[in-house]
Parts: C-alpha cells; sequence; structure tokens
C-alpha cells in the first residue's frame, strides 16, 4: 500500500530538487516532478500543490505573509506601520469586514492576532458574566 504523500509534502519536495536550478535542468526536474504527480495520482491536485509550493518558497525566502482585516480600509501609513512591525520583507492582503466593529485581526500562518472591537466586547462580555 503506498504511503499516502500530502500536497504540502509535494511542495516541499518540488522545492528541494529545483532550488537553484535553471534551464535544461529545471525543465528536467519538473518534468520529472509532473512523472510523480501521475505516479500518485496527484496531477488533479497540480494547483493546490503549486499554491503550497509558492507559500513555502517565499517563506524560505523570508517573506512573511499577513491578511490584515480591519472594518474600514486603513490608510496606506497604518499599512506600513502594520508590516514594519512584522519585519523587512511583508507582503499583505487587506480585507474589510465590517462586522469586527473595528480594530484589526492579523493573520500570519496559523496565528491569528485578534485586536479587534468585537473580539474585546465578547471578552468583556465573558469577563462580566
Amino acid at each position: 500500500m503506498k504511503k499516502k504523500i500530502s500536497n504540502k509534502q509535494f511542495a516541499e519536495a518540488l522545492f528541494a530538487v529545483t532550488d537553484g536550478l535553471k534551464g535544461e535542468k529545471l525543465n528536467e526536474a519538473l518534468h520529472q516532478f509532473v512523472l510523480l504527480l501521475v505516479k500518485y495520482h496527484k496531477l488533479k491536485q497540480g494547483a493546490l500543490i503549486i499554491a503550497e509550493f509558492e507559500k513555502y518558497a517565499k517563506k524560505k525566502s523570508g517573506i512573511i505573509e499577513l491578511e490584515i482585516t480591519s472594518a474600514r480600509k486603513l490608510s496606506d501609513t497604518t499599512l506600513n506601520h502594520i508590516k514594519k512591525i512584522f519585519g523587512e520583507q511583508v507582503e499583505s492582503i487587506e480585507k474589510i469586514d465590517g462586522e469586527i466593529l473595528g480594530g484589526v485581526k492579523i493573520k500570519m500562518e496559523d496565528k491569528i492576532l485578534d485586536a479587534s472591537l468585537k473580539t474585546q466586547l465578547l471578552n468583556l462580555k465573558q469577563n462580566l458574566i
């Protein structure tokens, strides 16, 4: 029985094999990788594997991805200040969610920093009960 390999594992393997390759060597490595995907019946998962590969490659090169959610559009100054806190190489996606009432929620990898007014009010309610 074949061991199940996750899309993330395929992406990390692709990064390890192709890191630093160029030209014909890169083409050959990609060709072999596609054959491996066919062997493991993962070709239909290609788009998901590529998305995992991009995340992993950014992480390895020191780029931090942030998802910043606020109740309204933040000014460029505020966005730049938030990015600066997390480091030099930060890519961000800004989302608007009126339900959080105010403040921000910042998602970084598998961590969520929640400084939204909605969460603060819910915490206050729990403490008063």
